[in-house]
């Protein structure tokens, strides 16, 4: 015989940790820029500023989908209320202030988003004069419906003939933060995006000609033309880039000598530098790449860094770091759900798309708050979304002290490191976790 009953738990959370991170935000106040946003919308119950909370929760609860939010974010009241929350708007109502986002409301949340990005960024204080800043540019395809606004049809990494966005990103691997996300039609092309974004940037963190000077780009080849090439020599930065092209990969090949070729840092890799290289703005050194595919077709690229004292191979392997964006950027399609998560609006998909940035600074924080020194904070983002994230607590909150206690289970395979980071980085904070045994 079964019986079931309703109920409400005011402990239970299946979001532990996310709970740690929601009272924390709340209590010192992280989240206050969104208030600044000011949408043309009628509040009843629920502020436009408390539903992009919603959804900011929504994206951190690993919701694929705004639907999602109510089956797991409206039931789960312990997490509402660490992020200051009586009760969370339901998934229309919050869809309908995505909607009514104009160009001013993205201005707005831009600012809101980047003032929460100075305040708690180790980046603005960045040593320039003893390391160089490293940053990566890369452009991505967002799928979305031919009737969504800005859909057209551009180039998907595998697929052909499907429409969507571009999402262009800056990010700094070396603090794990993303800078700078901008939302463009499907049809954009890499090479018509870099001066623009890189202004932003530039406006973003101060940098001037001396830091400037001290600013590593790690770009691809889309990026790659002359003319952007010869713009960033002006600018003065430093860089290391992927051509153009193929036909001057061919060309240089030609003048690479035969026995000028060397084993390269990656498996079936060689490297040449040709004896009449294309010149730009200023003082570069080229490499070419030679290697074959498992099919045994023969490739070619060629690599442009102004940092010409280093050796074919050293820029050749600095160039290779280029492949933890696109892990991370897989990390956030998979975590944050960024392509699934469609609106037909372009602005309220540019909306969602500052919302998932927000929230990929807000778990690489958390991981240097909470985590810092445990195993946990080797996690990327999808791990931490999906697993550390999501382990279920009983959340207590002291009605006087404000003493936040959680209860962990302890066969949980990340409990004890959330409990020991927890422990050894907030002991005056009143931060308090039970790593419990049974």
């Amino acid at each position: 015989m079964f019986e079931c009953k309703l109920h409400s738990s005011k402990t239970q959370s299946a979001f532990g940790p996310l709970c740690l991170l929601g009272h924390y935000l709340t209590e010192e106040e992280v989240l206050k820029p969104l208030s600044g946003i000011q949408i043309a919308q009628k509040s009843v119950k629920h502020s436009p500023t408390n539903k992009l909370i919603d959804a900011l929760v929504g994206i951190l609860s690993g919701c694929k989908a705004l639907y999602e939010i109510d089956c797991r974010v409206r039931p789960d009241l312990p997490l509402q209320r660490a992020f200051g929350r009586e009760r969370c708007a339901d998934q229309s109502t919050i869809s309908r202030t995505l909607n009514a986002f104009s160009e001013q409301n993205i201005a707005q949340l831009r600012r809101a988003v980047e003032a929460i990005h100075r305040t708690n960024s180790p980046i603005f204080s960045h040593p320039f004069e003893q390391e160089m800043l490293l940053l990566e540019v890369d452009l991505t395809g967002l799928r979305a419906s031919k009737g969504a606004e800005g859909s057209t049809k551009g180039y998907f990494s595998g697929e052909r003939n499907r429409t969507g966005r571009q999402l262009v990103r800056v990010s700094a691997p070396g603090y794990g933060e993303l800078i700078f996300e901008k939302l463009y039609p499907g049809n954009t092309t890499s090479c018509e995006v870099l001066k623009e974004t890189l202004k932003e940037v530039e406006r973003f963190l101060d940098l001037d000609e001396a830091k400037r000077k001290r600013t590593l780009l790690r770009i691809d080849g889309g990026f790659g033309t002359d003319e952007n090439l010869n713009w960033l020599c002006w600018r003065g930065y430093q860089f290391v880039a992927k051509g153009y092209g193929g036909r001057r990969a061919n060309k240089l090949a030609k003048s690479v000598p035969e026995d000028g070729w060397r084993e390269g840092p990656t498996k079936s890799q060689f490297l040449g530098v040709p004896t009449t290289p294309h010149r730009y703005a200023r003082k570069t050194k080229s490499v070419l790449r030679r290697w074959f595919d498992g099919k045994g077709k023969p490739h070619k690229d060629y690599l442009v860094s102004t940092l010409f004292e280093l050796s074919s191979a050293q820029i050749a392997k600095l160039y290779d770091g280029r492949g933890g964006m696109e892990v991370d950027i897989k990390g956030d399609k998979r975590g944050l759900g960024i392509e699934k998560r469609r609106k037909k609006s372009f602005h309220a998909q540019e909306a969602l798309v500052l919302l998932a940035q927000l929230s990929h600074n807000l778990l690489v924080w958390f991981k240097r708050w909470f985590l810092g020194g445990t195993e946990a904070a080797k996690l990327g983002v999808e791990r931490l979304v999906r697993d550390v994230f999501a382990m279920p607590a009983q959340v207590r909150v002291g009605r006087f002290s404000g003493m936040v206690r959680l209860k962990l289970a302890h066969l949980h395979p990340w409990a004890k490191a959330v409990a020991v980071g927890i422990e050894a980085q907030c002991p005056r904070n009143g931060w308090h976790t039970i790593w419990r045994q049974s």
